[in-house]
């Protein structure tokens, strides 16, 4: 699979939304923007060698939940904020700013589900331990 050209991602990056514009032109923004890092997630998971821990729909559905957190969002200024700094993080991925351990935390693992919960009653060796020191 070839690597997106740098002047290829600086096209895909450079793509920008006049603020004036209203929200539902905005929420097309953002769609727009979804669908172009899902062209990129491919060589990404080729290029880091992710594909061991994760697929390309896996991994599309962990960025959509990430995009799902923000549907709420009606105000076009922030929308544009967000597009950009989605931008931003894209680019930096495509330009390998980032390191595999990265994506790894950020984007495939869930931290709900990954999320390790405390016992609500000690073992009895616990209670025992903590009596006697």
């Amino acid at each position: 699979m070839a690597a997106p050209q740098v002047a290829g991602a600086r096209a895909v990056l450079g793509l920008g939304v006049r603020a004036a514009q209203g929200p539902e032109v905005k929420h097309q923004a953002a769609k727009q923007f979804f669908k172009e890092v899902c062209r990129c997630l491919p060589w990404v998971v080729d290029n880091y060698r992710l594909d061991e821990l994760t697929t390309v729909p896996e991994l599309r559905r962990n960025l959509a939940g990430m995009f799902r957190k923000f549907t709420d969002v009606q105000s076009p200024e922030v929308i544009d904020l967000l597009i950009y700094k989605g931008r931003e993080e894209l680019e930096m991925i495509l330009m390998q700013h980032k390191q595999r351990h990265h994506l790894i935390t950020q984007y495939i693992h869930n931290p709900i589900k990954d999320k390790v919960s405390k016992p609500q009653t000690m073992s009895p060796f616990l209670e025992q331990f903590y009596k006697s020191n």
